[in-house]
């Protein structure tokens, strides 16, 4: 765990860019060492969860890493907490359902059966267990083998080795690298397609300031609605204003257009016009 009380100076993100997730919008950065961390005060609000409790719950799990980033927040660069993306499926297998957002709370249920049912194969595969519910297990003198097969856990991976070695797997493996190969191939073909007619990373990243800053407004201005519920509103007025599932696939062409939208709702909502649209540069002192 990286304790981010002890972090003197944040970290300055190599880049960053606001990625869609569970209906909501989620800044990620890049460390200079190359691994990427979530924003955490998003992944909180796109669930609707307590922001300061999950970092209490994170701070306290050696198996999940918070770092500092400063990153933009509105016309300001703030120090923010991020999880590192390596641990989001242990930081999700550990969220209460009934905590997060109805309107996400089936997809996580999803996600985290998932994931529980790969531990279980995991670890039956490990101790030679049958993969099916223990009612099955016939005789209790089966669970002997589980003690030894924990304590060679150090071996497993060399057997795993010596099995993926042998001829049969190989010829199989390397079929299945090349079927992989020419789907990717197509797919990132059509992705790269879909790229050009959709907004840059640089209108991402704006959009999401405005967007945050439109959410955390609504958040102000009306009764019983935490900044994280005002956030989520907000993105999912503005996909349905333009007819789309995530903000990533709004068409460039509709760019403009939507810089009016969030302008025009920031200012009939509080009176006054939204911050400017560009991004501060990253000397900035914060306030």
């Amino acid at each position: 765990m990286t304790d981010v009380t002890a972090t003197k100076v944040p970290a300055q993100p190599a880049e960053q860019l606001p990625v869609p997730l569970f209906d909501g919008v989620v800044l990620a950065v890049r460390a200079q060492d190359g691994s990427i961390y979530l924003g955490l005060r998003d992944l909180c609000a796109t669930l609707n969860l307590s922001l300061s409790a999950q970092r209490r719950r994170i701070v306290t799990n050696d198996s999940l890493h918070l770092l500092q980033f400063r990153v933009p927040v509105g016309n300001q660069l703030r120090a923010l907490d991020f999880l590192l993306l390596d641990d989001l499926a242990l930081w999700l297998m550990s969220i209460q359902e009934r905590r997060v957002a109805a309107e996400v709370r089936e997809r996580l249920a999803y996600v985290k059966r998932f994931l529980e049912a790969a531990v279980r194969d995991a670890f039956a595969q490990l101790t030679g267990l049958p993969s099916a519910p223990s009612s099955q297990i016939e005789d209790l003198e089966e669970l002997d083998q589980m003690d030894q097969a924990l304590k060679q856990l150090a071996d497993l991976a060399q057997r795993q080795t010596r099995i993926e070695a042998s001829q049969d797997r190989a010829r199989v493996a390397y079929r299945d690298l090349a079927d992989l190969v020419h789907e990717l191939r197509d797919r990132i073909a059509a992705l790269e397609q879909q790229a050009k007619s959709r907004i840059s990373p640089a209108q991402r990243n704006t959009l999401y300031r405005l967007v945050q800053q439109w959410g955390i407004a609504r958040a102000e201005h009306e009764p019983n609605v935490t900044q994280g519920v005002g956030i989520r509103k907000a993105w999912i007025e503005f996909n349905a204003r333009f007819n789309i599932s995530t903000y990533t696939d709004l068409p460039a062409a509709k760019y403009d257009e939507a810089l009016q939208f969030v302008k025009q709702r920031y200012s009939t909502l509080t009176g006054r016009p939204i911050d400017a649209l560009e991004q501060p540069s990253l000397d900035i002192e914060p306030r």
